[in-house]
C-alpha cells in the first residue's frame, strides 16, 4: 500500500514541468548541494579558494594535494601533490589572474600559471613560524601579501621577495584567519589563539582588541549580553575565523568553538549572535556574500549552517550535503547570476545549485498528505522513548533513587555480636613428710558464651542523609545526558524523513547521486539504530 502511495508521488513529480531560474542572493537557503568532487582523490578537504575574476575557477586543498577546476567543478585536475613528502598543506588562496597560494608546514608556496609550476616564497628559520595556517592578499594591491603563521603574523610589500614580522603580536600565537579591511585598505584583522588583533598600517602593528579569556579570567564579553552561555565563552578554546561586513566595516564577526560572535563598532563592544538552530557551536569557518548583508554562513562538524540577523536565528542547509562534516566555506560571484556556495568537507567538495521548482497548478498535493506516507516508520516520540531505554536515563528512575534512599533511612543499623570463651588452668603441687613425699595436680576448666542484638536509628537521616548528595550528583549527570541523547536523536530523526522528502521530490539526476542519496539515508539510519538499540530497523523489517 505504502510502496504504491510513494510511486504516485513521485510519478506526479515527473510529470511536472520543472522551471529553474537564478537565483537571488537570498535563494541560498533554497538551494541545493551538488556534489561535485569527481575527480578528486582524497576527500578529506581542507580549503576552497574562489578566482576573484572568474567564479568557474575553483581550487580545494588536502592535506596532501591542491586541484583546480575550470568549469564549476565539472572536472578537476590535481595541480600540486606533497604526499610523501613530509609536508602537509594549511592554508589555500587565490589572487587575480591565474596566481594561487598554498601555504604549508614548511613554508608558503606560490603560482603564477594556475597551478603548473610552484616555487616557495616564504620559509622562516623557527618550524612555528613556517608553518602557515593562513593567507591573505591585499585586495587593491596583489604584492601585499600577509599570512598568519603558527607564531604570528608576517607581511611582504613586494610580491615575496622581502618578509617582515607584525609587531605587538605575542610569539607562538597561531594565526588562523585574517581579514582585509576593503573599505580602508590599512586596517587588518587577525585571530590569533583567544585573541582577536587589529593592525591600522597594514599589518605592520598589532593591537589586541578582543580576547576569550582562559577559565577564571574576566570576559570581554558583558555578562546580561550572554546571559547563560557567558561560561561558555570563558571556558571556550580560540577563535577559528574572522570577516568583516562588506557593507558596514564596524560590522566584525567572528567564528569561535562556542559560537558566533558580533560587533557593530569594530570591536569596541560584543554580542554572542543566539544559537537557535544552531546544532553544533564549534564553528569552523565562516563565509559571508558582498550582496547579502542580513546572512552569515558558518562550516561545523554538522553541517553548514545560515545566520540570519534580522531574526537571529540559524538556518541548516542540508539538501543534498550528504556529508556533515564541513571544514571550509567560500562563495564565487557569477555575472548577472546568482553567488555560490562553495564547502570543503571531510567526504569531497560540494557547491550549491538553484533548486528546482516544479510546477503543482492543477494538483493538489498537501504537505500532510506526503508526510503520511511515511506514516509505516516509527514516530519521533517513538524514537525518543526508545532512545531514553536504551541509555537508561529515565525521569522515573532519580524519582526511584530518592525512594530508596529514603526507605533506608527507616531502616535500623543492626548489629549482632557473639562471644565464645574457654578457660583452663591447671597446678601442681609438692608437699612431703619424714616418711613421704606428695603431688598433687590441681586442674580447672569452664566455658562461656556470649550474644547480643543490637538496632540503631539516626533519626537525622530521615530529614536527609549523605545518600541524597549523591543522588543529586548523579541526577543532574543524568539530565544533562538525557538531553543530549533526546537532542541529538530528534535532529538524526528529522534530518533523515528530509532526506527522504528530498529524495522523493528531488531525486538526483546521474546514478552517484542517488548512491550518495542513499548512503546517506543509511547513515542516518544506522546512527539512530546506535542510540536506540537498533529499534528503527527492528521496526522497519517488521514492516517488510
Amino acid at each position: 500500500m505504502r510502496g504504491h502511495f510513494i510511486l504516485s508521488i513521485a510519478a506526479a513529480c515527473l510529470l511536472l514541468y520543472p522551471v529553474t531560474g537564478a537565483a537571488s542572493h537570498s535563494d541560498i537557503k533554497q538551494a541545493v548541494w551538488k556534489d561535485v568532487s569527481s575527480g578528486i582523490r582524497d576527500f578529506k578537504l581542507q580549503r576552497v579558494a574562489v578566482r576573484p575574476d572568474n567564479p568557474d575557477t575553483v581550487y580545494v586543498s588536502s592535506p596532501d594535494s591542491v586541484y583546480r577546476t575550470d568549469d564549476g567543478g565539472d572536472t578537476w585536475k590535481e595541480v600540486l601533490s606533497l604526499g610523501g613528502t613530509g609536508n602537509t598543506i594549511n592554508a589555500l588562496d587565490t589572487a587575480a589572474e591565474e596566481t594561487v597560494f598554498a601555504g604549508t608546514r614548511e613554508g608558503l608556496y606560490r603560482s603564477d600559471d594556475r597551478g603548473t609550476h610552484w616555487g616557495i616564497i616564504f620559509r622562516e628559520t623557527g618550524s612555528l613560524e613556517t608553518s602557515v595556517l593562513s593567507i591573505a592578499v591585499h585586495p587593491m594591491n596583489p604584492e601585499l601579501i600577509f599570512v598568519g603563521t603558527a607564531s604570528g603574523v608576517y607581511r611582504t610589500e613586494n610580491n615575496g621577495r622581502d618578509w617582515d614580522r607584525g609587531r605587538n603580536m605575542p610569539a607562538g600565537s597561531p594565526v588562523t584567519s585574517i581579514a582585509v579591511d576593503n573599505s580602508e585598505p590599512d586596517t587588518l584583522y587577525a585571530a590569533a589563539g583567544n585573541g582577536l588583533y587589529k593592525s591600522i598600517n597594514r599589518g605592520n602593528d598589532w593591537q589586541r582588541t578582543f580576547g576569550i579569556p582562559d577559565a577564571g579570567e574576566e570576559s570581554d564579553i558583558p555578562v546580561e549580553d550572554t546571559e547563560t552561555d557567558s561560561d561558555e565563552i570563558k571556558t571556550g578554546s580560540g577563535i577559528t575565523a574572522v570577516i568583516i561586513d562588506a557593507s558596514d566595516n564596524r560590522k566584525i564577526y567572528l567564528g569561535t568553538s562556542s559560537g558566533l560572535l558580533i560587533t557593530e563598532d569594530s570591536g569596541l563592544s560584543w554580542t554572542r549572535a543566539g544559537g537557535s538552530g544552531l546544532i553544533s557551536r564549534n564553528i569552523r569557518h565562516l563565509a559571508m556574500s558582498s550582496g547579502d548583508t542580513d546572512s552569515i554562513y558558518a562550516a561545523t562538524k554538522k553541517g553548514v549552517f545560515q545566520y540570519s540577523r534580522a531574526s537571529d536565528n540559524w538556518h541548516e542547509l542540508y539538501n543534498g550535503m550528504v556529508s556533515p562534516d564541513v571544514r571550509f566555506l567560500a562563495f564565487s560571484h557569477e555575472l548577472q547570476r546568482s553567488s555560490i556556495l562553495w564547502a570543503a568537507t571531510g567526504r569531497g567538495i560540494f557547491r550549491t545549485v538553484p533548486r528546482t521548482h516544479p510546477n503543482y497548478d492543477g494538483i493538489n498535493i498537501g504537505a500532510q498528505h506526503v508526510l503520511s506516507g511515511f506514516d509505516y516508520e516509527p514516530t519521533i516520540e517513538e524514537i525518543r522513548k526508545a532512545a531514553i531505554e536504551y541509555a537508561e536515563v529515565q525521569p522515573d528512575k532519580i524519582e526511584k533513587w530518592r525512594k530508596a534512599a529514603a526507605k533506608k533511612a527507616l531502616l535500623p543499623d543492626l548489629r549482632f555480636e557473639y562471644q565464645k570463651n574457654r578457660n583452663w588452668q591447671k597446678s601442681t603441687y609438692f608437699y612431703s613428710t619424714s616418711s613421704e613425699k606428695y603431688k598433687d595436680d590441681d586442674i580447672t576448666s569452664d566455658r562461656d558464651r556470649e550474644w547480643s542484638i543490637s538496632l540503631n536509628w539516626e533519626l537525622g537521616e530521615l530529614i536527609w542523609n549523605n545518600d541524597q548528595t549523591s543522588i543529586d550528583s548523579r541526577s543532574k549527570l543524568m539530565v544533562e545526558l538525557r538531553d543530549n541523547v533526546l537532542n541529538e536523536v530528534t535532529r538524526l530523526y528529522f534530518e533523515r524523513r528530509k532526506t527522504q522528502v528530498e529524495m522523493l521530490f528531488s531525486p538526483p539526476g546521474d546514478i552517484k547521486g542517488k548512491v550518495d542519496r542513499e548512503i546517506r539515508l543509511q547513515e542516518l539510519t544506522a546512527d539512530i539504530d546506535a542510540l536506540t538499540g537498533s529499534y528503527l530497523s527492528g521496526k522497519l523489517a517488521q514492516q517488510k
